[in-house]
């Protein structure tokens, strides 16, 4: 089976997703602004979706920063093909990211 045959379905699959997700809060937005009265409670959401995304962009930053130094470790170790240590090294990589945010994050929730 050819890789095209696996990555263009998904591709496809995860752009439908995100765009049927990009709709639903656009209507959702347009429905709270034409709501009388609804001024504080959408300054509040629009508040609380800014800190979202800058902790988002923490989370990824820290996922990218881990899994280039678990990706360095597999490198220097001179590992080669597919083992479960490469793997478990970025497993482990991905797992300290998350923890490491999840404390960064606790207070702010």
């Amino acid at each position: 089976m050819e890789l095209k045959q696996i990555i263009v379905p998904l591709a496809l699959f995860v752009c439908i997703t995100y765009a049927f997700r990009v709709l639903v809060d656009a209507v959702m937005r347009y429905r709270m602004l034409r709501e009388p009265g609804t001024e504080d409670l959408l300054r509040s959401i629009l508040q609380g979706e800014q800190a979202e995304r800058r902790l988002s962009s923490l989370r990824w930053g820290l996922l990218a920063t881990f899994l280039a130094t678990g990706f360095a470790i597999i490198d220097l170790l001179g590992l080669r093909e597919v083992t479960p240590g490469a793997i478990g090294i970025l497993l482990a990589a991905t797992g300290l990211s998350q923890l490491l945010y999840f404390a960064l994050t606790r207070d702010r929730r």
